[in-house]
């Protein structure tokens, strides 16, 4: 769940910070309004290569083929996979 620190809580807070952030973001408000949000750097790095994935056009597209099939059922069994990649 989202926790919600003023900038105030948040300076006092500052040491606790980066293990409060291992779980989950943290929304830091001035005047009641959200000015920032903090991730683990874990979770940062995390978002950045996802973001480099999905912006693969071609390899976002064969996903979502994939999914699709998946989704009509169009699968192969384990052995079967196995046997097609020479394993």
């Amino acid at each position: 769940m989202l926790k919600y620190l003023t900038i105030t809580e948040a300076q006092e807070q500052l040491l606790d910070l980066p293990d409060d952030l291992k779980e989950d973001p943290i929304i830091i408000t001035k005047h009641g309004k959200p000015v920032i949000a903090a991730i683990s750097f874990e979770k940062y790095e995390s978002l950045l290569e996802t973001l480099e994935i999905l912006s693969d056009k071609e390899f976002t597209q064969a996903l979502q083929e994939s999914i699709a099939q998946g989704e009509r059922g169009e699968t192969i069994s384990w052995n079967d996979a196995k046997l097609k990649l020479g394993l």
